[in-house]
């Protein structure tokens, strides 16, 4: 009981440090036809905990197609050795959790290893709201910021989808790929 009451403080404060560190950016409008067709690059942030990259494969496939492999950028907090051989041209980067402050907010390292990166697309797959994928896409400076929605992430993401949670995980991502399919 404790315990959640202090992640939820964190996460509150964390959320209005990221409001208090993103509070110049401006958002522009944003036309969502032709998102993916138009995009240049791309960064698809794994969803934590899920070690079973079969349940997000329709939104991996989709992306080595229109990619070709190429221009994408992989964000994950374990060790990603299956997306290493699903996507080996791609750009890995794990983030460990010493590499997050109290607050779950990237520290400067890996805050500069996601803002070095030129991002058209950024593809948020964690199901619940998390704090650090969430400022990490907002960090990317993408255009297009997708993400579930959920609590939080309107001020994250530009581009919400809302899942049936009472369908499968892999099905609620089918149903991304094909959405995104559409762009």
């Amino acid at each position: 009981m404790i315990e959640q009451i202090i992640e939820r403080l964190r996460l509150r404060a964390g959320h209005l440090a990221a409001q208090y560190h993103f509070r110049r950016s401006t958002e522009s409008v944003v036309s969502f036809s032709g998102t993916l067709s138009a995009s240049k690059s791309v960064m698809i942030v794994l969803p934590f905990g899920d070690n079973d990259p079969h349940s997000f494969r329709s939104v991996t496939d989709l992306l080595i197609e229109r990619f070709e492999g190429q221009h994408i950028t992989v964000v994950s907090s374990d060790h990603a050795v299956d997306m290493m051989r699903l996507l080996p041209r791609s750009t890995i980067i794990h983030y460990r959790p010493d590499e997050l402050n109290i607050l779950k907010l990237p520290r400067k390292e890996l805050h500069e290893r996601i803002v070095n990166r030129s991002i058209d697309l950024a593809i948020d797959l964690n199901l619940d709201f998390l704090l650090p994928p969430a400022y990490i896409c907002k960090a990317s400076r993408a255009r297009i910021r997708v993400g579930f929605q959920r609590h939080y992430a309107e001020y994250y993401f530009n581009f919400l989808v809302r899942p049936d949670l009472t369908l499968a995980r892999k099905l609620i991502y089918s149903r991304l790929a094909h959405f995104l399919e559409k762009f």
